[in-house]
Parts: C-alpha cells; structure tokens; sequence
C-alpha cells in the first residue's frame, strides 16, 4: 500500500507540472456507445459512487477491500478502485467525455504500460489509473484536494 501512496503523489505531481502530456482523443464515443446514433449521453453508461462529480461506467464493479475514502467536512478524498472486463479505449473515452460533463478539465495523461489522466477543478485534483490485464481491467480513481 505504501507503494501506491508514494506512486499517486508522484502522479500528483506530475499533473501539476506543465510537462505532462495529453494524448486522448475528444472525439470518440463514451464506452459502450452504440455507433448508430451518437446523440446517447455518457450518463446512461455511468454511475456514481461515493464522489458526486465522478462517473464510473455501469460494467466496473468497485472493489471496496482496496479503496479507501476518508472524509473531512464536506470534502470527500481517497481512492476507489474498479475492476471488470472491459476495453481500455472504451474506459479512456468514457472518463474523459463523463469528467468534462462533471466540469472536470483533463490536465495531462500519460499511456503505456498504464493509463493516467489527470483532471482538476476549483479545490480538487482527480488521477484515474487504468491498467489492462489479461483478463480484468483494473481501474483506480484517486481524488485529493488542489494543492
């Protein structure tokens, strides 16, 4: 566990930076959309958690024995990790159309051999890992106060 704490601070930091770089596309459909009409919002493919400006696609299922939410005030902060079969272009499109709806602004990500995006908005910063498996797609979203 230590381990994935100092990696999100790295990740955190790195989002900060103005030399991280932005490699998705805006212009795909969310995941699981069907081709056909392209007027299907993301909400319908999503759902909220424990974080309210936060969709995660209806196919994840949360993996509560390795999240962690804590709670100060109002403000919510930890991280929430998903897990399913499910394409790693499909999840990357879906979280970077669902956080924009949620007023979210994709910063930076990075790509291979794990997928990173980093969002901010006014007081808090959100990092979702996504790795692909052989079988399973991991997916870890990480949400802590701007700095």
């Amino acid at each position: 566990m230590k381990r994935s704490v100092l990696m999100a601070i790295i990740v955190l930091a790195l989002a900060l930076s103005p030399a991280g770089c932005s490699l998705m596309r805006q212009d795909s459909t969310s995941a699981g959309a069907k081709s056909t009409s392209g007027t299907q919002p993301a909400q319908s493919y999503g759902r909220y958690y424990d974080f309210d400006d936060i969709q995660v696609p209806k196919s994840l299922t949360l993996q509560r024995d390795e999240s962690i939410l804590f709670r100060v005030g109002n403000f919510k902060a930890g991280v929430l990790v998903f897990e399913d079969r499910v394409e790693l272009e499909s999840l990357i499109n879906f979280f970077v159309e669902a956080m924009a709806k949620d007023n979210w602004v994709l910063k930076s990500s990075f790509k291979y051999p794990k997928t990173a995006l980093f969002f901010a908005k006014q007081g808090k910063t959100c990092v979702i890992v996504i790795k692909e498996g052989t079988l399973t797609t991991k997916v870890e979203i990480w949400v802590a106060p701007s700095l």
